[in-house]
């Protein structure tokens, strides 16, 4: 009698990194004005970015989404 443990197991598959990395926008958390950030510098755990415009950006999760969007990080 074949039980559960007998099953073939799964075939695995490596997934191909992304080499092209976007740019993201971050809400900061102290001005509520949305800036953009290199993909690349986003990483878990962090606390604070260097936007493009040169900015120190606090981001925290759950921050309202700023209805402002940063002029210099838009170009």
């Amino acid at each position: 009698m074949a039980g559960r443990h007998s099953k073939r197991p799964g075939l695995h598959v490596r997934i191909p990194e992304q080499s092209v990395s976007r740019p993201v926008g971050i809400v900061d958390s102290r001005t509520s004005v949305e800036h953009v950030v290199a993909g690349g510098a986003v990483a878990p755990h962090r606390l604070s970015y260097l936007a493009q415009c040169g900015a120190e950006i606090l981001a925290a999760s759950l921050t309202d989404p700023g209805r402002a969007h940063c002029a210099q990080c838009a170009r």
